[in-house]
């Protein structure tokens, strides 16, 4: 069993993952303008609150997964850099951190390529060796797989556009009175993003995720249309498919991680 935290721009999620299942989670809010490493504590609190409502225990566990947007250095388990919020936990050291006070490993990744870590492991992209994810919420976050592998990039950038397109998205959603029609008019910026992803990273399929996606039946034909008018696919048309449940992908993303780098402390040093 894993503990997973998606440390979102609105809410952090986190969830008690086994077997490839989200059995148990809960929500704080993220209040993101305050920065996260104040909310560590409150974090704490919510896994331990989880063990007490659940029949699993902490030894059960083998690791500690955590998505957060932003540039990851997934190799030294830090956050390099981030747009705004969050900017206090840059460099922090998350590994150590929580070994410190659960006595587990720990990894950290971006938020939306966990998302599609764990659409291609467990979701709708069960068994997709290349895609790409867009998750469009309070903010856009976009993640590439090309044969099986994420793509990170020497400088831990690759797959991540979504810096290009956030302004116009977070002014609509700062504004609780705007309906579907004024986000039919991102629709050209979020189009642009896919079809560039679809021309850098040559993916079969496209996965749609995010708080948006519950006007999916509004948002999507409108987002296929124009990505499928503008993208050069000669060997054909990408296939558009929409997270089931774009609250647990990351979650189960993380926990994929945490079974990958457990299987493989197993096979090196027993």
């Amino acid at each position: 069993m894993h503990i997973a935290i998606d440390v979102g721009r609105t809410d952090i999620n986190i969830g008690l993952v086994y077997n490839g299942t989200v059995i148990l989670k809960t929500r704080l809010p993220a209040l993101s303008k305050e920065g996260l490493l104040r909310r560590l504590s409150d974090i704490i609190g919510a896994i331990y609150k989880l063990f007490s409502d659940s029949r699993f225990s902490l030894s059960e566990c083998t690791g500690i997964g955590i998505a957060v947007p932003g540039v990851v250095d997934a190799t030294s388990r830090t956050l390099a850099s981030i747009n705004d919020k969050y900017s206090d936990a840059v460099g922090f050291p998350f590994e150590e951190w929580f070994n410190g006070v659960f006595g587990l490993p720990c990894i950290l990744e971006n938020d939306a390529r966990a998302a599609l870590i764990g659409e291609a492991a467990y979701g709708v992209a069960r068994g997709e060796t290349d895609a790409v994810l867009m998750t469009i919420g309070t903010s856009i976050g976009t993640a590439a797989m090309m044969d099986g592998q994420i793509i990170r990039g020497r400088h831990h950038q690759a797959g991540i556009l979504s810096d290009y397109f956030v302004a116009d998205l977070e002014a609509v959603t700062n504004n609780d009175a705007v309906g579907i029609d004024t986000f039919k008019k991102l629709i050209p910026y979020w189009s642009t993003c896919i079809v560039n992803l679809i021309h850098a990273f040559d993916p079969e399929i496209v996965i749609l995720s995010g708080e948006l996606m519950k006007s999916q039946a509004d948002i999507v034909p409108l987002l296929q249309e124009q990505v499928l008018k503008n993208a050069w696919t000669p060997w054909g048309n990408v296939r558009f498919v929409v997270a089931e449940d774009p609250d647990s992908s990351v979650l189960l993303g993380v926990s994929r991680l945490v079974e990958m780098e457990h299987s493989h402390r197993l096979r090196n040093f027993g």
